[in-house]
């Protein structure tokens, strides 16, 4: 009797193709963080790229520094989206792509297969906004950033017309750097000046950048400072200050 092997492929194909629909349904579990640990993988290894659905991912609450052993509490989210389903992958690592910390899984996340990160746990979750709790190696290991990459997806079958957005934090010092960069910067509210003292320098250099991570202003620094941001459009800005290759940040608003 001679086999109909399209026929067979077809009953295999079907459990294959529904496994790629539902498998990550409770999040994404891989390597896919976008990070130079994970590879730079990001969701597109199985979401389609291409679409724009507006949304931005933020992520908030990350320290300027970490001691050692302490857990902190981020905040990831996912503003001005057009859909309703959104997912996320997250690490932490040195610059040499050193997975450090550990990570708890909370409301609505999970915890990645190798441990080293979080993701969302529902299918398609229709939360935009996670609480992320990753608590610093026992040691100081140097600075650690965090990598993640994010999914708005249409809740259509198959991978098609969803979007991915990868991102990443400033670099997070150790307490020790902290000490090193520390400054203190008044008002926090300006209108046309800005003032910079450095707490354990007697100079470094600054630089401002936008919210969308484009520099505005760059400057030498004294151990004290006025800075004239009058030029500057309305809106929150992050100060960098860099003493001796450490680095930190603050906001301020710009009226």
């Amino acid at each position: 009797m001679k086999k109909n092997y399209s026929y067979y492929s077809i009953l295999t194909a079907i459990p294959v193709a529904l496994f790629v629909l539902v498998a990550f349904t409770s999040g994404q579990p891989g390597q896919f963080s976008g990070s130079p640990g994970d590879g730079g993988s990001t969701c597109t290894n199985c979401h389609a790229p291409g679409a724009n659905h507006g949304g931005t991912p933020v992520l908030t609450n990350v320290p300027t520094a970490y001691a050692a052993g302490q857990t902190y509490n981020l905040n990831l989210a996912i503003n001005g989206s057009s859909v309703s389903k959104f997912g996320f992958n997250i690490t932490a690592e040195t610059s040499g792509g050193t997975k450090v910390g550990s990570w708890t899984a909370g409301t609505g996340t999970r915890l990645r297969s190798d441990s080293n990160g979080l993701t969302h746990n529902s299918s398609g979750s229709a939360s935009n906004n996670w609480n992320l709790s990753w608590t610093a190696p026992a040691s100081d290991l140097g600075d650690v950033t965090f990598y993640y990459a994010t999914i708005q997806a249409n809740s259509a079958n198959g991978n098609g017309g969803d979007q991915m957005v990868s991102g990443q934090s400033n670099a997070i010092l150790t307490n020790e750097e902290a000490i090193v960069s520390s400054f203190k910067l008044f008002p926090t509210h300006a209108i046309s000046d800005i003032n910079i003292e450095l707490a354990n320098a007697d100079n470094g250099e600054l630089l401002i950048y936008n919210m969308n991570g484009q520099p505005v202003l760059q400057s030498n620094l004294d151990r004290r400072n006025q800075i004239d941001v009058s030029a500057l459009s309305t809106g929150i800005y992050i100060s960098q200050v860099l003493v001796d290759d450490k680095i930190s940040t603050q906001k301020f608003i710009k009226k």
